[in-house]
């Protein structure tokens, strides 16, 4: 009941990994289309209200971007591990029961990103090729009719493939977690007295 809370290296906010780095110096320049999304959209309302010009461009490409952007943040979330957690159980565990419990959830994230890959497989292809195989992008079927669909679909993919890979790279962490001494252990190891 003594035990210290185990915190893991990630909690700071930090990437844990080359590719995490990669992912999260990415995301600060994929950051910058939001503002590109509100200059546009500040466009477009200047045209449609004060020359009433509206554009047939500005509200898909806003969509598209900001798209982007979200997608983006889920792998950015993994990287610098912050997304959600409801820790008042977990807080209540001992360290070793936290680890096996900290395993667990790697291997659900680890099943769940790799479904989501598939699924953005099949969608992706489904958005890159017609029927027959032949090679052409899905696009809005608006006035604009962008290709904006296929992008972010291929974004969405791509996004889940990293997430796949983050998900496995955090799942050998927590295995060589699981696998380290307690800290107990540690302290009674070093000095050669243990608790009497």
């Amino acid at each position: 009941m003594g035990e210290k809370p185990e915190k893991p290296a990630a909690a700071t906010g930090k990437p844990m990994s080359l590719l995490d780095i990669w992912i999260v110096r990415a995301g600060n320049i994929i950051g910058w289309l939001y503002f590109v999304a509100v200059v546009i959209s500040v466009y477009e309302v200047i045209m449609r209200y004060g020359f009433n010009r509206p554009t047939s461009w500005v509200h898909e490409t806003t969509l598209m971007l900001v798209g982007i952007g979200m997608l983006w943040g889920g792998s950015y979330c993994m990287a610098e591990d912050r997304h959600i957690r409801v820790t008042v159980i977990r807080d209540a565990m001992g360290v070793r029961l936290r680890r096996i419990v900290d395993l667990f959830v790697a291997v659900l994230t680890l099943l769940f990103c790799a479904g989501l890959a598939w699924a953005g497989y099949v969608m992706t292809e489904k958005a890159l090729f017609d029927p027959t195989g032949m090679f052409r992008l899905q696009r809005s079927g608006s006035a604009f009719n962008s290709p904006a669909p296929a992008v972010v679909k291929v974004v969405l993919f791509v996004v889940v493939v990293l997430m796949t890979l983050q998900a496995v790279q955090q799942l050998w962490q927590k295995i060589k977690t699981l696998r380290s001494p307690l800290p107990e252990a540690k302290k009674e190891g070093t000095g050669g007295k243990g608790n009497v």
